[in-house]
């Protein structure tokens, strides 16, 4: 059941097309020739992630069972899907606020669907691990109950995603903020330097008029 992980949190999103991920900025069917089509592309993947969902609510953690000594040729967060995500994430602050919504929606989902999997693995144990159980003391069912790595995987590589649009979002919102108030102080010291100089220019006026009247 255990095994190397296949998605170790990198240190940062672009390390994500490196090894061992080696993904692409965008899938290779990803069309980008104007906005509609590029708007669609990201409905497109988007679609992918829901749908994965619905199959993780369905089938919960017999997903990633995989009997010993195969291959697990059909995983649920397979390249597919880790390449959406990224693709998604890469560019969620140049989505449209609707397909954005979704996107958060979606990880949140994914990630709620492999907690409540988690916590309810009824009866998914494999044979070996129930056996183990039953071999306990005094014949209880003593057993431990530990997930699959492909399992580990994909919820960490959800936790992930949905932690770094959180972060991207508030970096965003933290910079508009940054700007708003430099381009606002900008603007006062101006006022207030304009203000100062029609006041010298009333003083000096003033000035002038009494003169006159002396004279």
């Amino acid at each position: 059941m255990s095994g190397n992980p296949t998605f170790p949190i990198p240190a940062s999103l672009q390390e994500l097309e490196s090894a061992p991920y080696n993904l692409l900025p965008y899938p290779n069917d990803f069309e980008d020739d104007d906005e509609a089509a590029r708007a669609e592309s990201f409905h497109k993947l988007i679609r992918l992630i829901e749908a994965g969902n619905r199959s993780l609510i369905s089938n919960g953690l017999g997903l990633f069972e995989v009997p010993d000594g195969e291959e697990d040729l059909d995983a649920w967060n397979d390249t597919e899907r880790i390449q959406a995500l990224y693709t998604l994430v890469r560019k969620s602050d140049s989505l449209a606020p609707a397909t954005r919504s979704r996107l958060v929606k979606a990880l949140c989902d994914a990630v709620h669907g492999l907690s409540e999997a988690l916590a309810n693995p009824g009866a998914v144990m494999t044979q070996t691990q129930q056996s183990d159980g039953e071999e306990g003391v005094g014949g209880a069912n003593s057993s431990s109950f530990v997930v699959s790595q492909s399992f580990r995987d994909a919820l960490a590589c959800h936790i992930y995603m949905l932690f770094t649009v959180m972060f991207l979002t508030e970096s965003k919102e933290k910079l508009g903020k940054s700007l708003n108030s430099a381009t606002s102080s900008s603007s006062g010291r101006g006022g207030s330097k304009s203000k100062s100089k029609s006041s010298k220019s009333k003083g000096h006026n003033t000035d002038v008029e009494d003169l006159a009247a002396s004279r």
